[in-house]
């Protein structure tokens, strides 16, 4: 009998370390959540082709990461976005928001936000996740592995409760940051495209 050993190519490691030793490690592992996060609700919500899309794993639960991919100027422009993120570390709290509206005239309109505050503290990181249609989901990085399936598995379960999206989406992102009890806005994008082109 022949045993044969799948081998996972580069695009296919383990996203996430086992343990959380240093503030470093805090603020890279709630980028990849992030990441996780984003790509999972862009991938479920069919907003970019498949080759705009890596496989990772995360113990043996495979995620769809985004990556960059020049047909696909969105995908790039959110990997950048959320590359950005490495500047508000400086800040203790920052907030992730992404937004999907149909009406580019009108983007105050949204059909579905989802947004992410991260905050650093002395016990380490935490996410808190919230959509339009969900409550507000808490997620520390004590635990890297728990809390990202756990995030992965809302998001698919958030999904399934949506209905389709129309062809011609916009999306809006900013990365915002409290400074001194004040919020300040530190970047904005805005992306129009029509998703039935991309596929």
């Amino acid at each position: 009998m022949a045993c044969v050993q799948r081998v996972r190519t580069s695009q296919e490691t383990q996203l996430l370390p086992n343990q959380v030793l240093s503030e470093q490690q805090s603020l890279v592992v709630m980028k990849k959540l992030l990441a996780i996060a984003v790509s999972g609700i862009t991938y479920l919500r069919g907003l970019f082709p498949e080759k705009a899309y890596g496989n990772k794993y995360v113990e043996d639960q495979k995620v769809m990461i985004l990556r960059e991919e020049r047909s696909c100027p969105g995908a790039s422009q959110i990997v950048q976005n959320i590359q950005c993120t490495d500047v508000l570390s400086i800040w203790t709290c920052f907030f992730f928001f992404f937004q999907i509206y149909t009406d580019p005239e009108k983007p105050q309109k949204v059909t579905e936000f989802y947004q992410f505050r991260i905050q650093y503290s002395a016990k380490g990181g935490q996410m808190e996740f919230e959509s339009n249609n969900n409550k507000v989901s808490t997620m520390s990085c004590g635990n890297t592995k728990k809390a990202s399936i756990l995030l992965v598995r809302k998001l698919y379960t958030l999904m399934q409760n949506l209905g389709p999206l129309p062809d011609n989406v916009c999306l809006n992102m900013k990365l915002a940051y409290y400074d001194d009890g004040n919020k300040h806005e530190y970047a904005q994008d805005h992306h129009s495209f029509n998703s039935t082109n991309l596929v």
